[in-house]
């Protein structure tokens, strides 16, 4: 049983169940392995949680490096960093519902290891519209702020979507993540760009 097979587990036991609903025991039956497997790779459960949104986050920033290194206009860079988060959640959709239950938790279940990779994440996003012509009142814009605009757009949106209701005037796409994903990406990028770019 490798380490990565066990985040990959674990990390779809903890966006079904959350963190408080998943036992080491429950997880090792899950695994079908014995616990003393788990604890050779992992401490304990908030080491190996820890691990697990770490993992999430770091996904896919070498994609993002890259795009930040590139030559593009500074739009269309903006527009690949907006569409690398978004493959992102293509590649691992727990992203999603991991990010609602801690924000709606107020990251009662991370701990300060995983500063470091949020305050990345926020440097990419500075760096991704460092170059933009921006409006006056948007020049000292707070990344946070910003951020928090990208991320509840997308995961909310795509909650909605998902979700198992039929919410009456939301556009339908039944159920199919990438398009759900590929509709919030164009939406997200024009409506951030015309808000707060020059002309």
């Amino acid at each position: 049983m490798t380490k990565e097979n066990i985040l990959n587990v674990a990390t779809n036991e903890f966006t079904i169940y959350g963190y408080d609903a998943v036992s080491m025991n429950k997880l090792a039956a899950k695994l079908e392995v014995n616990k003393a497997t788990i604890y050779y790779h992992f401490k304990d459960k908030q080491s190996l949680y820890q691990e697990v949104i770490k993992h999430l986050i770091i996904s896919n920033q070498e994609n993002i490096q890259n795009v930040l290194s590139s030559s593009l206009e500074p739009k269309e860079k903006f527009k690949a960093y907006i569409k690398e988060y978004i493959q992102a959640i293509k590649n691992k959709p727990q992203i999603v519902a991991l990010s609602l239950r801690e924000m709606a938790n107020y990251g009662a279940n991370v701990d300060e290891q995983i500063v470091p990779y949020i305050e990345q994440e926020i440097e990419y996003l500075r760096l991704a519209i460092v170059e933009l012509p921006l409006k006056e009142n948007y020049k000292s814009l707070d990344m946070y702020l910003l951020k928090s605009l990208v991320l509840g757009t997308i995961n909310n949106y795509y909650a909605f979507q998902m979700s198992k209701f039929d919410f009456q005037g939301l556009s339908q796409f039944n159920k199919n993540s990438g398009e759900i994903l590929d509709f919030t990406n164009d939406f997200l990028v024009d409506f951030i760009l015309d808000a707060i770019c020059e002309d």
